[in-house]
């Protein structure tokens, strides 16, 4: 009984003295807890988001379309963005903003001669990037109040709509060097309009007795657009899918080869490498190459099968495809790398290279798309390496931008990867000790 108990006393103090385990254990999960909480709702509320993106362009200028333009800013659930058209496109294809909206010329002026002629509706674009097809649908839903509040909150009511033919009878009767036969064919027009009306106020009172003022049908039309670079390419959620969980593998395959890289160190082999003798630059520089190598393997089969079985195909640039390629698995290489001279001892790594790699995918969009993080959890997602290689790969795949559209992510993930490997290179030691 007593050595059972000592048995038990020694592995809890072991385990109490090691803060990596400590913060493995109980950190970690009260993180990614309180992560996944905010995200679906937290305690019964609604779960914050970011505001969603949103770019006007009002061709009209009119009263009634800077109502609206006015509607959409002042609600809180769109962040917006007023420009031109060529501007809002661009903005939208490359997926910067996921919507858009476009006000024609002659919005305001046809928009009540579109309730009694639908030839004469004026065409609203709805500009959106086909990966957020739930921006979409909730735009296209809004827009509906936001056109009534904006423009006027009686328009589409049909008392509003009498009154409106009796003014423009009134004016008709008025007018007296209006032509008799042009004046018959308008009070005849009116008429009709005046009789349609009534007709829509019956028939809505008779269908439903509770249902409040008879509405117009909407006196706009929407063409809702998918952008992409390339005609005709579409959304292909495999594409993100396949990128990000590729990714995930391969950085948790480094975190084993960090590890096997210090076992490979306390059973003496890189003191026998050292007598060759080897430089440490050397060492690192092997390691580096053949981790690399090992993650492009794991890039090349994913996306073989993401092309072949799952219609994933490179609309962007092939150049732009593999520098991102490259350029994650650089950076995966010397993150191994760097891990494993901070940690210096196989238990340690393991313990700081889980919370590590666990943050990077989660805040890179690997698991769950960016643009579902609350806004502060956006904007850090901004700093995290793994989101710029995600963001490129979907930019050269379906997204089908150009070569330009990664310079900034492949250097950004190049310039990591370059201090990851310099930590590494100043922190590792030959046997672990202080010395070099």
């Amino acid at each position: 009984m007593d050595s059972w108990i000592a048995i038990i006393r020694l592995d809890l103090a072991l385990f109490l003295r090691d803060r990596k385990a400590l913060v493995l254990l109980y950190l970690v999960p009260v993180l990614m807890a309180a992560f996944f909480g905010q995200l679906t709702g937290g305690t019964g509320g609604k779960a914050e988001r970011s505001a969603i993106g949103l770019v006007l362009v009002d061709l009209d200028g009119s009263a009634a379309s800077r109502g609206v333009v006015a509607a959409f800013t002042n609600d809180s659930t769109f962040a917006v963005v007023v420009t031109n058209e060529a501007a809002a496109r661009d903005r939208v294809t490359a997926g910067r903003v996921p919507v858009g909206l476009v006000f024609p010329p002659g919005f305001s002026t046809n928009l009540l001669q579109g309730i009694f002629q639908s030839d004469r509706r004026p065409v609203v674009t709805l500009l959106f990037d086909p990966s957020h097809e739930t921006e979409r649908s909730l735009l296209e839903g809004m827009l509906v109040p936001k056109v009534v509040s904006g423009v006027a909150d009686g328009l589409l009511n049909v008392d509003v709509g009498r009154d409106l033919i009796a003014r423009g009878r009134t004016n008709i009767l008025r007018a007296q060097r209006l032509p008799e036969i042009q004046r018959r064919l308008l009070l005849d027009s009116l008429a009709q309009a005046d009789a349609f009306l009534e007709s829509r106020r019956t028939s809505v009172a008779r269908t439903n007795a509770v249902a409040g003022p008879a509405e117009l049908p909407l006196p706009y039309r929407v063409d809702a657009q998918p952008l992409t670079r390339v005609a005709g390419a579409r959304y292909n959620g495999f594409a993100h899918s396949f990128a990000g969980m590729s990714l995930q593998f391969v950085l948790m395959v480094m975190i084993d080869l960090a590890v096997g890289l210090l076992t490979e160190r306390q059973s003496g082999t890189f003191r026998r490498l050292r007598a060759a003798p080897l430089s440490r630059a050397t060492l690192l520089l092997g390691k580096a190459t053949s981790y690399a190598i090992i993650a492009l393997s794991t890039f090349v089969v994913s996306f073989a099968v993401a092309m072949s079985a799952f219609g994933v195909r490179i609309h962007g640039s092939w150049i732009g495809f593999v520098a991102v390629i490259l350029a994650l698995c650089y950076f995966s290489a010397t993150l191994a790398l760097a891990l494993a001279a901070i940690g210096r001892t196989p238990k340690a790594t393991r313990g700081l290279a889980i919370p590590v790699v666990l943050i990077l995918l989660m805040l890179g969009g690997a698991w769950i798309p960016s643009f579902i993080f609350p806004s502060w959890v956006r904007t850090v997602s901004l700093w995290m390496p793994t989101g710029w290689g995600i963001e490129a790969l979907d930019a050269m795949t379906w997204r089908g931008l150009d070569v330009s559209a990664v310079f900034l992510p492949v250097a950004g993930l190049v310039a990591v990867g370059t201090l990851l490997g310099g930590i590494a290179w100043r922190r590792f030691r030959w046997d672990g000790g202080p010395g070099s």
